[in-house]
């Protein structure tokens, strides 16, 4: 039961960061609620399609999936300490660099438990967007040339734009495992 309970409170801690924020959970006398809806399967197509190629390491692939203005967010601080990348050319080559340069070797996704949800009123709290998110939930294995393998559980929420392009990134798992795998900080390569 302890296990079943942990993607429930990292979906929770997910939407609570996005949007409920501050705001006060009464039951609903229906099932609807016009503030969310369901969106379209095609969202989670791209979902697993972008992160496909993540895993592949196929960056420019993955590149054609984002907005030229979306903002990717690493999981190493709060709102207002977080490390963000902005535009998809910083985007990118973040990535091809930490893939040429991390002794990454391997990225297995498994497990993937994605939810397309359309913000139709009132923008979130965190974000400050309506529209389409994917909430997704995951397993993920990596392996690094030093022998070091980490398995995880990562969390990533996707807001796509009106052409149905990523434009923001927030990504939410234990950066820890990561740097003691790597034996470097890659956000802050400077304090190790």
């Amino acid at each position: 039961m302890k296990n079943n309970l942990i993607p429930i409170l990292s979906i929770a801690c997910i939407l609570t960061v996005l949007g409920c924020e501050g705001e006060t959970m009464e039951p609903s006398s229906s099932a609807e609620n016009s503030r969310y809806e369901i969106a379209s399967e095609e969202y989670v197509d791209l979902s697993l399609e972008a992160l496909n190629h993540l895993s592949d390491f196929d960056i420019d692939a993955w590149g054609t999936l984002l907005a030229d203005d979306v903002e990717y967010y690493f999981p190493d601080g709060d709102s207002g300490t977080r490390t963000v990348l902005n535009g998809k050319t910083e985007v990118v080559n973040w990535w091809k660099n930490w893939v040429a340069s991390s002794g990454i070797e391997s990225m297995t996704i498994t497990q993937p438990d994605l939810m397309p949800i359309r913000v139709n009123s009132e923008a979130l709290n965190y974000s400050a967007l309506t529209g389409v998110f994917v909430i997704s939930y995951f397993s993920n294995e990596l392996a690094f040339d030093n022998g070091n393998t980490v398995n995880l559980r990562m969390n990533f929420a996707l807001h796509f734009n009106e052409d149905s392009l990523i434009d923001r990134y927030y990504t939410y798992y234990d950066r820890a495992l990561i740097i003691e795998a790597m034996n470097v900080d890659i956000l802050n390569p400077e304090t190790d």
